[in-house]
C-alpha cells in the first residue's frame, strides 16, 4: 500500500455553516486526494465533508468486495444529511467520484457540481468494458504500474492502494451504464476540469458530459500541468482551488 498518499480518515469541518460541501474522492483512492481543498474550503468557512466511499480507506480486498450501489447508497446518505444542515449546498468529485458527483446532481436539489479529472470514458475502452470483465474473476488485483508503460510508470505517483482491485473496476464499469442516463437531468452549474497532463482521464469524458447535461451554466476549464489528483497538490493548484471558490461564489 502507498501510505504517503493513502489516508482512512474521514474529515468534516465547519458543522455550524450553512453553506455545505461534500467532495467524493476517485476509485481505489481516499480521502487523501481531496484532503488539501477540504482544509481548503473549511478556511473559507464552509461546512465540508470528505469520507472514504465503502471499501476504500481500507484494504484492496475490501474494495473488491463493494457493489457499485454500495458507493452510490453512501454518497446519497451523505448527501442527503449535508442537504438537510445547509442552505446552499455544492458537491465536488474527482475521477469516479466526479461521475458519482453528477450523478447524485441529477436526483438531488444541489446549487452546483465541480468535477476534476473525470472518468465516465475508459482511457483503454477494450481492457476494461470486454477484458476485465472475464479476467476478474481469475486475476482480481493488478500492480497499478503495470497499467503504464515502462518509460512512465515509475515517475507516477499512485494514491490510494497500489494495486487495482479488478472486481471492483468491474462495478465501476456497470455504476458508469446505470447512472450516465440520468445527466440528461442536470440542469444546475456545472464546472468539469480537465488537465492536459492527465494520464488517466481523457479530455473525451468532459466533452462527453457538456453534452449530456442541459445545464445553461456549464463550463470546461482545462489546465495544463496538473496530474490526474488535480485537487491534492500539484502545479496548477492555486489556480484549481481559485476557481472552485469563485464557482461557490457565483452560485
Amino acid at each position: 500500500m502507498n501510505t504517503t498518499r493513502f489516508d482512512s480518515n474521514n474529515y468534516e469541518f465547519n458543522h455550524n455553516s450553512k453553506i455545505g460541501v461534500y467532495l467524493i474522492h476517485g476509485f481505489s483512492s481516499s480521502t487523501y486526494e481531496v484532503k488539501l481543498l477540504a482544509e481548503f474550503l473549511a478556511s473559507k468557512q464552509i461546512h465540508v465533508v470528505a469520507k472514504n466511499l465503502p471499501g476504500h480507506g481500507t484494504t484492496v480486498n475490501d474494495c473488491n468486495r463493494a457493489k457499485y450501489q454500495d458507493w452510490l447508497d453512501f454518497s446519497k446518505k451523505e448527501l442527503s444529511i449535508l442537504v438537510s444542515q445547509s442552505d446552499k449546498i455544492y458537491i465536488i468529485g474527482c475521477s469516479m467520484g466526479g461521475a458519482i458527483a453528477l450523478y447524485l446532481a441529477s436526483i438531488f436539489p444541489v446549487n452546483g457540481v465541480v468535477v476534476g479529472g473525470l472518468v465516465i470514458k475508459f482511457k483503454k475502452p477494450f481492457m476494461t468494458n470486454f477484458l476485465n470483465t472475464i479476467l476478474c474473476r481469475i486475476l482480481k488485483t493488478r500492480d497499478k504500474k503495470m497499467i503504464f508503460s515502462k518509460n512512465i510508470r515509475d515517475n507516477i505517483d499512485f494514491y490510494g492502494y497500489s494495486h487495482y482491485p479488478l472486481i471492483a473496476l468491474n462495478e465501476f464499469r456497470k455504476m458508469l451504464k446505470f447512472i450516465k442516463p440520468f445527466f440528461k437531468n442536470i440542469r444546475v452549474p456545472v464546472l468539469l476540469i480537465h488537465s492536459e497532463s492527465d494520464r488517466s482521464s481523457i479530455k473525451d469524458n468532459v466533452l462527453i458530459v457538456k453534452k449530456l447535461i442541459k445545464s445553461i451554466e456549464s463550463e470546461i476549464f482545462i489546465i495544463k500541468n496538473a496530474h490526474h489528483n488535480l485537487f491534492d497538490k500539484n502545479p496548477d493548484q492555486k489556480i484549481v482551488f481559485n476557481k472552485v471558490e469563485n464557482f461557490i461564489k457565483e452560485y
